[in-house]
């Protein structure tokens, strides 16, 4: 169990033991992010941070698929590239 505090809340999260210092990382920066938002207050506050988070969160996923589609088309050329060079007849 660990006990974290957010916004004058205290939780109590069940967690697993390898999960606990992401966790309190991932607190940290929610703290952080709802530091940054001075102009809104309370449920506007935290609505406003979690659709940030949310929005950061949609844009890496894109971003990471985008990323994995490149290297496969990479890795099929390199793998096209070896291919057809076992298949040429050697120049000896």
């Amino acid at each position: 169990m660990l006990t974290l505090s957010l916004m004058n809340h205290t939780f109590e999260v069940p967690c697993e033991p390898e999960d606990r210092e992401r966790l309190i990382e991932a607190a940290t920066m929610l703290e952080d992010k709802l530091d940054q938002v001075t102009t809104l207050k309370g449920e506007s506050k935290v609505l406003m941070v979690a659709l940030n988070l949310c929005y950061d969160y949609l844009q890496m996923k894109q971003d990471t698929t985008q990323y994995c589609l490149r290297l496969d088309d990479q890795l099929e050329d390199a793998m096209t590239q070896i291919a057809s060079s076992q298949d040429s007849p050697s120049n000896n």
